[in-house]
């Protein structure tokens, strides 16, 4: 990855990302590999920090070395966006003061479903993460599926989607505090 030192348009940015680990197999089977894309978040990190900008980090069997690396940065408050961790690594996360988003894929996804559950839902933000991560496997996901995910929390929570929908919101303004110059409140 290139990261450019420049800062034209970082004042505009409301995050930084989507950028994180990506350990699967068949995307990066070597040590090598994986140190280098641990050496970009460090690059991406830096940047993040330059701009105070919120990171939005992607996953991928790589759980617990991404927080590992938060960690070593001291950095607090980044979203972890479809977050593949196991219980212990979300209940790190959370520790550290990370904020999870949940995707319209709850409605299939048990991980998904857990991370629900375990986060408190001040940290729960929405993402549709389009094109992928939709209720169906290997159908084309769209922002409308959102509904599904307000659905799926408001039954889980015991509680109305307008609820759910007031929370997240709420969430997503605390994590992403530049979106009130766009998002008419």
């Amino acid at each position: 990855a290139v990261v450019s030192t420049q800062s034209t348009g970082a004042e505009k940015a409301v995050c930084l990302g989507e950028c994180g680990l990506d350990f699967s197999k068949w995307l990066c089977p070597t040590s090598t590999e994986r140190d280098e894309q641990k050496a970009a978040l460090e690059q991406q990190i830096a940047f993040s920090k330059r701009f105070d900008l919120p990171l939005n980090l992607h996953s991928r069997s790589a759980g617990k070395p991404l927080l590992e690396l938060l960690r070593k940065h001291s950095v607090r408050g980044a979203l972890l966006h479809a977050f593949d961790g196991g219980r212990k690594a979300i209940n790190q996360g959370i520790v550290d003061g990370h904020y999870f988003s949940v995707a319209p894929s709850i409605v299939r996804d048990p991980s998904q479903k857990q991370v629900a559950m375990t986060v408190p839902r001040d940290r729960i933000v929405l993402e549709s993460d389009s094109p992928g991560l939709g209720p169906e496997r290997g159908v084309t996901n769209t922002p409308l599926n959102l509904k599904l995910t307000v659905t799926s929390l408001a039954e889980l929570w015991g509680c109305s989607c307008e609820e759910v929908a007031r929370i997240t919101t709420e969430n997503a303004l605390r994590l992403f505090p530049r979106l009130k110059r766009i998002i008419p409140l």
